[in-house]
């Protein structure tokens, strides 16, 4: 590799250097509008620019076998007959043509009596060539310490009689005065000396029959493939690199296999194959090698391929791949920063160059120096639409839109794929230049690019694996959406219009991670307003769940039954309750529909173990307290329910609006002095501190779909630090809010209550279990001052060094210091038998 770095260096005037290694997909952290499919030669497409696998995916590109297509030559037949003849025939069908000049395949009918006759030697060697077909296979050896996932064939060249196959193929080869067809029995004869591992014969049988027939054919650079394979085996590198770029510069269904061959062999010298390289084609393809190898700067090896041919296909795939790293600066799909990176972050306007480059090194002017070489191609090349293209999709991103319109006009091809490009590049000009989104163009965007905004990937029923799910042009269209509700939530994000952004990039689900007052009363304004246009109708309707069917393995996107403002109202109501404003709370929850109910069904929920739906079915349990700490054992196992039943009006099971009257008699008992003033106490605290992201019930007041260890129970972050939090985290948009799911614990709600109740309380059982939910609460509040304060690291937190447990000693033990003066009550004992943790305290 040195030597490429020190020769080529020097002709082309840059350094090689590759992207730093990294633990993700780069090809998923921007967006790539570019469609480099474009490029409409689909014998050059694996080489366009990916990082995520070897080469572009070209699973959905049809390349005509060149085989069959000199088959059909020859033959003077169609492609498809072709095709059916060499592959789908039997041996036998082709016998029945030779022997009796009729076949009982149908399909066959083409070969009439005429056909025969003329071909019969062509037969003949198909024939033969069957015959020796399934043996075509290496004969690997299973060493005992390597494996593979690839299926091995049962069948391999050293099982047939090596003296007899070679002697009937040369015998043929000899008598055969067609040179076509002896180029293929020459071709078979070095194919068969590589399979059976004779590597010398092979090179020997290529010599002797294939380079004097003196002709330049598919077959001969089939057979020279053959060879190559044979040169790599027995350690003839370079010339081994030699034959297979040949192969790679002169077939157009071999690129891919002969530069894997490339790879794997030693010696990979550029500068040696550029000087042996015989025409303008082979040097073309050489230099299109280097600028797919070296991907940091392909315009180097595109000038060089220029010079010998303006317009040369391969200088359009290396100037695509060019494009693509401009996008991988300029298109950051995630500029809202992340957990990491969030005091870094601010405020731009979109798209915006990218603050992560990932290692590559790029110059500075590096997409000036694209646009102005693309503008030179489209003065002086043949295809102009796709110099044209490129130049004004390129401009756009460099915001000089004159340019980019100017360009975009004279972008003439009616090829599906161009029409589509050319009307998304328009799309992101339009957005580009707003710099409010303001009714009249919110109209305009209904209008002209209402079918793009609205579009979705709708996945394949039944999914072959290994296919390509959606054509480049169904995920062109998906990414510009993806890019325009960038732009669109970004501007009206910055001009403070939040419900917009909110829910341009989200379903109103999404706000569950992270509710908070200031956006959900922006999104009820919204909702509440009259007269909305066309595009506040779409995002106002636009609510979908995720339904995922664990027996089939689907997830799709389904739309909702309830309005925006069922949702609206379930939120306030819950944060109300939050707030112990069970008044407001009711009066919200009265406007819910009585069937109102989660109706995501994802990876994660936890459909037969907890009924709760995000309204009903909440378990009178809410009431009791924790035996054991456990969040996915039954409710039986876990919850103890003392006094509940004692109080009439709590059911077994409730909605939300239920709860709510419950909490207000609850809490018009508890300003009574007597035990049942207690126990109202007791019940409310032990609801509080079961909401809390410690508590068996915390799906309940966090908006979350189960009691599981979902993120948002991993912080406890202050409510004092809720705002600053949001401003690090959304500086540009609403985008990925399910990212940053957070809940604000308020413990000291309960222990509010607990306070209360030992206030009051005599019966020293009900004390000693007051006692033990005031504990816990303040155990809770120690949780919350050691992660925000206490420790330098919110992710680990030991809780058990020096430090911790000095603050925790002063400042968060006094209940379960009085709770250790009652160990004579059968409360104590259980607390003392369930919880290891006040187990140890008590022995220290």
């Amino acid at each position: 590799m040195k030597k490429i770095l020190l020769g080529l260096a020097t002709v082309f005037g840059f350094s090689f250097q590759g992207l730093a290694c990294a633990d993700y997909s780069e090809d998923y952290t921007y967006y790539n509008l570019f469609n480099q499919a474009i490029v409409h030669s689909p014998q050059y497409q694996p080489f366009l620019m990916v990082m995520d696998s070897p080469f572009y995916d070209t699973s959905d590109v049809r390349i005509q076998d060149e085989k069959i297509e000199d088959w059909s030559n020859y033959l003077g037949i169609s492609y498809d007959e072709a095709h059916y003849l060499v592959y789908k025939s039997t041996k036998s069908s082709i016998d029945q043509l030779t022997k009796s000049g009729k076949s009982s395949d149908s399909k066959l009918k083409f070969a009439n009596a005429d056909f025969i006759k003329k071909h019969k030697q062509a037969l003949l060697y198909l024939s033969y060539a069957k015959y020796l077909e399934p043996y075509m296979n290496h004969n690997y050896i299973d060493t005992g310490d390597s494996w593979s996932y690839i299926e091995r064939s049962d069948k391999n060249a050293t099982q047939l009689d090596n003296l007899k196959v070679m002697k009937v193929l040369e015998s043929s080869y000899k008598a055969e005065t067609d040179s076509a067809l002896k180029m293929r029995y020459a071709y078979q004869m070095v194919r068969f000396a590589h399979y059976s591992n004779q590597y010398n014969e092979a090179i020997n049988l290529f010599n002797k029959y294939v380079v004097p027939l003196n002709q330049k054919s598919v077959m001969y650079y089939y057979a020279l493939d053959q060879k190559a394979g044979a040169e790599r085996a027995v350690g003839n590198y370079i010339q081994a690199n030699y034959d297979f770029f040949e192969v790679f510069s002169h077939t157009k269904n071999r690129k891919e296999s002969a530069f894997n061959s490339m790879k794997v062999t030693q010696d990979l010298d550029y500068e040696k194959l550029l000087k042996n390289a015989k025409t303008n084609q082979e040097k073309i393809d050489l230099y299109l090698l280097i600028g797919y190898k070296e991907f940091n700067n392909p315009l180097a090896a595109m000038r060089q391929i220029l010079k010998l041919d303006p317009n040369a296909e391969q200088a359009k795939v290396l100037y695509a791949r060019a494009v693509n790293l401009v996008e991988r600066h300029y298109l950051n799909q995630y500029v809202n920063g992340s957990n990491w990176s969030e005091s870094q972050m601010k405020p731009m306007k979109l798209p915006a160059l990218s603050q992560y480059d990932y290692g590559s090194d790029l110059p500075a002017n590096f997409i000036l120096e694209t646009i102005t070489l693309g503008k030179e191609q489209a003065n002086k090349t043949n295809d102009k639409d796709f110099w044209n293209l490129s130049v004004a999709y390129l401009s756009t991103l460099n915001k000089d839109f004159k340019q980019a319109n100017s360009y975009l006009s004279k972008v003439n091809s009616q090829h599906s794929d161009f029409v589509l490009h050319k009307k998304m590049i328009e799309m992101l000009i339009d957005l580009n230049q707003q710099d409010k989104i303001t009714p009249a163009f919110e109209q305009t965007i209904m209008t002209k690019y209402g079918d793009i905004l609205k579009s979705e990937l709708v996945y394949p029923a039944e999914y072959e694996y290994g296919a390509k799910l959606f054509t480049d042009e169904q995920l062109l269209k998906d990414r510009f959406k993806d890019v325009a509700k960038d732009i669109l939530a970004n501007r009206y994000f910055l001009q403070g219009d939040k419900a917009k952004a909110f829910l341009l990039h989200n379903t109103i689900y999404d706000l569950a991670s992270n509710v908070n007052w200031d956006l959900l009363n922006s999104i009820d304004a919204f909702d509440k307003k009259s007269n909305k246009n066309s595009f506040e109708q779409y995002l106002a309707s636009n609510i979908t769940f995720f339904k995922y069917n664990s027996t089939t393995y689907q997830s799709t996107y389904e739309n909702s039954k309830f309005k925006l403002a069922d949702f609206i109202a379930n939120y306030k109501g819950t944060l109300y309750l939050k707030e112990r404003k069970f008044d407001l709370a009711k009066a919200e929850f009265k406007k819910l529909p009585q069937d109102f109910r989660l109706e995501e069904i994802g990876y994660y929920t936890d459909d037969n173990t907890n009924p709760y739906d995000w309204y009903s079915h909440i378990s009178n349990g809410i009431f009791g307290y924790n035996k054991i700490e456990c969040f996915t054992c039954p409710e039986s196992q876990v919850i103890a329910k003392p006094y509940v039943n004692e109080f009439s009006f709590i059911p077994k099971e409730m909605n939300k609006l239920q709860l709510t009257d419950i909490l207000i008699q609850l809490t018009d008992l508890a300003k009574k002095n007597d035990d049942k003033g207690v126990k109202a106490n007791y019940l409310l605290s032990n609801f509080y501190y079961n909401t809390t992201s410690l508590g068996y019930f915390r799906e309940l007041l966090s908006f979350d779909r189960n009691n599981w260890n979902g993120p948002k129970f991993h912080d406890f972050i202050e409510a004092k630090n809720e705002n600053k939090a949001g401003n690090l985290i959304f500086v540009n948009y609403y985008k990925n809010y399910t990212m940053n799911a957070q809940y604000i614990n308020n413990f000291d709600l309960s222990l509010d209550y607990a306070k209360a109740a030992l206030a009051k309380v005599t019966d020293s059982e009900l004390k000693a279990q007051i006692l033990f939910t005031a504990a816990k609460a303040d155990q809770g509040k120690f949780y919350t001052h050691a992660t925000n304060y206490l420790s330098e690291d919110s992710w680990y937190v030991p809780y058990d060094e020096p430090k911790f447990v000095a603050y925790k000693v002063k400042n968060h033990r006094t209940y379960f210091n009085q709770l250790k003066s009652l160990s004579n009550t059968k409360a104590y004992k259980e607390v003392k038998s369930n919880c290891k943790y006040f187990d140890t305290y008590v022995n220290l």
